[in-house]
């Protein structure tokens, strides 16, 4: 659809807005329309500022992580309000523990018989978008440092749980910014691959600790671990400067760390393999989630 610019005045400019979108966006004169710049576009949206964006879900499984599933991509998504039709008192209750243990300010504000809805009612502004994304990266830190002390048997004090947790809590809101404000334009779908190899980087140690709750192993090896540790760093590093020559940075330590170390302690065999194996995937997730940043990269710097 093509439109003519109209002189408004000496340095305005102004066009019509199709019939057919005003009517079905039920707009009227006097009201406000949002307009984002996206590169050479101008997204023009009904300003949805005091109104719910909400949906309907119905729950037909009562495995935790159907459950989560749906619930945490609705958040994502950007949902505010979210109408929830359940089959029985388990799926109620892994419901309440996921809005606990995933989500931001999400409380249960309506119940019925096997229905509910949960409601927006307090969550980060999506200004400390920055804030949240650096927590990501501290809290895989806290919990490589967690893995690390137990392996070589030094005690610890906080659950490793508590630490997934946080981080999935601070994954799922930095996506559901992306959702409702296109923070990174066209790269957008870049930066939620970053995200993802970022967690399943963080998710290789949290399954590597459900191992070692059954199995007891000493590890003494620390190059996996100060490869994992650097690659975190350099990471956050180059998104925080924009700066493409960290990325190549990524590239040298992944073959040094898989390709040499990784090789090296797998050929002892026995248990160290197992540890050796889940480091040395997350640090395969890290070096992955370089090619998407390079991208959210150069769309920044441009």
């Amino acid at each position: 659809m093509k439109r003519k610019l109209v002189q408004q005045g000496e340095a305005t400019l102004m066009v019509s807005l199709p019939s057919k979108w005003i009517k079905d966006q039920e707009l009227q004169k006097g009201d406000t329309v949002d307009i984002e710049e996206n590169e050479s576009k101008l997204v023009l949206s009904k300003d949805f500022q005091g109104r719910k964006k909400e949906t309907s879900l119905q729950l037909t499984s009562s495995t935790e992580s159907a459950v989560r599933v749906a619930i945490v991509n609705a958040y994502r998504s950007g949902y505010d309000l979210v109408h929830i039709n359940y089959q029985n008192h388990k799926q109620y209750t892994l419901l309440q523990k996921i809005l606990k243990d995933y989500i931001f300010g999400f409380e249960i504000v309506h119940t019925e018989e096997k229905s509910c809805s949960i409601e927006n009612i307090t969550e980060p502004s999506s200004e400390q978008f920055d804030v949240l994304l650096q927590k990501i990266f501290d809290n895989t830190r806290s919990l490589l440092a967690f893995t690390r002390q137990r392996l070589q048997g030094t005690a610890v004090k906080e659950d490793y749980l508590a630490i997934t947790h946080r981080v999935h809590q601070y994954d799922n809101f930095c996506r559901r910014v992306i959702s409702k404000t296109n923070k990174f334009g066209s790269a957008s779908t870049s930066f939620w691959t970053f995200l993802t190899l970022l967690l399943h980087a963080q998710r290789e140690l949290y399954h590597l600790n459900q191992y070692l709750d059954k199995n007891k192993i000493l590890f003494t090896e620390k190059t996996l671990f100060d490869g994992f540790e650097r690659m975190l760093e350099t990471l956050l590093h180059a998104y925080k400067q924009k700066n493409i020559e960290e990325i190549d940075l990524i590239h040298t330590l992944e073959k040094e760390l898989v390709y040499k170390d990784f090789y090296r302690i797998v050929q002892k065999g026995k248990k160290e393999a197992i540890v050796a194996h889940h480091l040395t995937t997350g640090i395969k997730e890290l070096y992955l989630a370089s090619s998407p940043l390079l991208t959210v990269i150069l769309h920044e710097r441009n």
